[in-house]
């Protein structure tokens, strides 16, 4: 496993060079002739790419290709994060969602990949307890009975956080949580761009009489955000995607996580 990590930026506006880096992430150094076979356009289509993300600091071109250099996983707009590995996180959201049982409280934290799972129960009755404020913008059936915490709301992240989320979590307890976290390591655990979330994040945890479940797709794999949530052991279950490295997901299951990449053909 390559010891340097890379994020997906959500300022690069071209898909393809998204892809680029998604490939960093896992493999760590790319060739142009492996990149222009894998989305069919020419090498020089590729350099360009290359040298434009570069110019950015995203890479760092080598003879023949580029390698990744580390960025800490810093807080994106929700709205740029809901762009991101979109089809993945909904792919682990459909399997969370089914793990799920009828008549469950369930914490939900901030996130966008908490809002695919929050679309995937529907109609099973269930109460989700949520500091993700936009669940408000779903069309979720009756059978889901939402409750949202109260508290400051921030926009970056579309979350609600304080003092009044925190004592409203400390008076309700659940039977499943599901976090969404910015980075998994195995050396430093869960970790969060924002440190207000990283404490309704620990509340959850400590307030569940189930499952911790982790939901990340392969851009939080190996990757160290700014405040830690907390140590590995404190997880059940990890659910990311196929694109996740099988080295590092072999890693974390030595640590003692039990880990699912669930397939591209899931959410079909």
């Amino acid at each position: 496993m390559p010891d340097n990590k890379i994020q997906s930026n959500a300022s690069v506006s071209n898909y393809r060079q998204k892809k680029i880096l998604e490939l960093l992430l896992q493999k760590g150094t790319v060739s142009a002739a492996e990149l222009s076979s894998e989305f069919g356009v020419s090498r020089i289509t590729i350099r360009r790419d290359l040298d434009a993300l570069a110019a950015d600091s995203l890479l760092e071109r080598t003879r023949g290709g580029a390698e990744a250099i580390y960025h800490p996983q810093l807080e994106s707009l929700f709205d740029e994060k809901d762009h991101i590995a979109k089809w993945e996180k909904r792919v682990i959201g459909k399997y969370v969602a089914s793990l799920i049982q009828e008549q469950a409280t369930i914490f939900l934290n901030a996130g966008s990949t908490n809002l695919e799972v929050l679309r995937h129960l529907a109609p099973r009755p269930v109460k989700v307890v949520t500091n993700n404020a936009a669940a408000l913008t779903l069309d979720l059936p009756p059978e889901i009975e939402l409750i949202i915490l109260g508290g400051e709301y921030r926009l970056q992240s579309r979350s609600l956080v304080g003092e009044i989320a925190l004592n409203a979590i400390r008076h309700i307890f659940s039977s499943v949580t599901v976090l969404g976290i910015n980075g998994i390591s195995v050396e430093t655990g869960l970790t969060s761009a924002v440190y207000q979330e990283t404490t309704i994040n620990r509340a959850m945890i400590e307030n569940s009489s189930g499952k911790v479940i982790v939901v990340a797709d392969h851009s939080k794999m190996n990757v160290v955000s700014s405040f830690l949530t907390c140590p590995l052991q404190k997880v059940d279950l990890l659910v990311t995607d196929w694109l996740s490295p099988p080295a590092f997901l072999d890693e974390l299951r030595e640590a003692g996580v039990k880990v699912v990449a669930v397939s591209e053909e899931a959410a079909e």
